[in-house]
């Protein structure tokens, strides 16, 4: 089995377009989630969100190119430009032929879309760049084509915990040997009016009448619901012996993926389907789960979801539990949908660069139910050598990775 490790990591998200910025904010406690006022939101129905400002991927992208693309392959590009510029796969020498791009995406399309299903029951033309804008896999697809890369393509939808199987997926077939390259991750946007009411038919939505900033409050005892948010997080796995026969620089490694089904609900969650996917990953890993330093938990700041992760991950680590930090990051982010997995495994990759975890935001109400160290009082720094990176799913889909801080032999 060849080593795993990341050689480059880019994000286009509420937080920041570039992996810097987004670092230095998240570990800084601010916040993406924003209200929404006026046409904004009257024409989506929604009084907050967590959106990436439209200047921050103009610069990047070509305009003429950009109107054929749908706002996830947008986001894709922006963050795969960055991850690709820092594992220098863009160098000359660098086979683009054995380079495989595997980005999941779950509603992008529904949100692409809508405005030919608009168009049809109106019975005026559609466009016909309705199929290439709106297929999910679409946002890797744009990746291949504008890099040249002609490795494996394909697209993981298993709604909220598609960039994890993606990456997930990516990782099996470098670590099997069946390519040396892969750019990976996930890209979602679900803003369209249509498909925002349907998130709020679904009573999932925070209903917090506070201050925007603080509508996503995961773990805390007065949590009411998710707040929608965007963006893309890529990242490049590569073979240790690629890696380092190119001279790239090695970030991490990751070392364990675990997949469950809860096999239990569409939408509601139960603790064994996650303690299946967080034990699976340590058990190809090898690793006990006395050794695991850090959770980055799914937390969406649901009443059922937050409550649920908790038991699981006590019943993973047992009675270390409590003295294990589990930072959920979408008080920060928002709820990116196929997305979210991603984000928050560069932001692993960077806890284990740097030994520093990020706070979870808005965490105030004690929850007897939500009883760990959820790093409440700002960035903490830590010694972290593994992590577990959780991502959970309508459905009962799970995925648990497991990365550790990369070390050479």
């Amino acid at each position: 089995m060849e080593r795993v490790v990341v050689t480059g990591v880019g994000v286009c998200s509420p937080l920041g377009s570039g992996v810097g910025e987004f670092w230095r904010r998240l570990l800084a406690g601010q916040t993406g989630v924003r209200g929404l006022e006026g046409t904004e939101a009257e024409a989506l129905g929604l009084r907050v969100a967590a959106t990436v400002p439209d200047e921050d991927l103009e610069p990047h992208l070509d305009p003429k190119a950009a109107r054929r693309m749908s706002r996830s392959s947008r986001l894709a590009l922006v963050a795969a430009g960055e991850a690709v510029r820092r594992a220098g796969l863009d160098a000359p020498g660098v086979d683009r032929e054995e380079v495989a791009v595997i980005v999941g995406s779950s509603i992008g399309g529904y949100s692409a879309s809508e405005a030919s299903f608009r168009a049809f029951y109106r019975q005026e033309s559609v466009s016909p760049f309705t199929i290439p804008l709106s297929m999910n896999v679409a946002p890797a697809a744009n990746i291949s084509i504008h890099h040249g890369f002609q490795g494996p393509l394909l697209s993981v939808d298993a709604a909220c915990a598609s960039a994890a199987h993606s990456i997930g997926h990516a990782f099996g077939l470098i670590a099997s040997g069946a390519v040396p390259v892969a750019v990976t991750g996930g890209a979602d946007s679900p803003f369209s009016p249509a498909v925002v009411r349907a998130w709020r038919a679904l009573r999932v939505l925070s209903d917090w009448a506070g201050p925007a900033e603080e509508a996503c409050r995961p773990f805390s005892a007065d949590r009411s619901g998710l707040v929608l948010g965007e963006g893309a997080g890529i990242l490049v796995l590569e073979a240790e012996r690629s890696a380092r026969a190119r001279g790239a620089t090695i970030l991490a490694e990751l070392v364990g993926y675990g997949a469950s089904s809860d096999a239990h609900h569409l939408t509601q969650t139960e603790a064994a389907g996650p303690v299946l996917a967080m034990r699976r990953a340590l058990r190809q890993a090898g690793v006990d789960p006395g050794r695991v330093d850090y959770v980055n938990a799914h937390a969406t700041a649901t009443p059922l979801n937050d409550k649920t992760e908790t038991r699981a991950i006590r019943e993973v680590l047992g009675e270390r539990a409590p003295r294990v930090p589990v930072v959920g990051n979408k008080a920060a982010l928002g709820h990116a949908m196929g997305a979210s997995g991603a984000l928050e495994l560069v932001s692993v990759v960077l806890s284990l660069r740097d030994q520093v975890v990020p706070p979870t935001l808005n965490c105030r109400v004690p929850d007897p139910e939500c009883d760990l160290d959820y790093v409440t009082e700002g960035c903490r720094p830590c010694r972290v050598e593994y992590a577990l990176s959780n991502s959970f799913a309508f459905g009962g889909s799970n995925a648990a990775l497991l990365v550790r801080a990369y070390r050479p032999g």
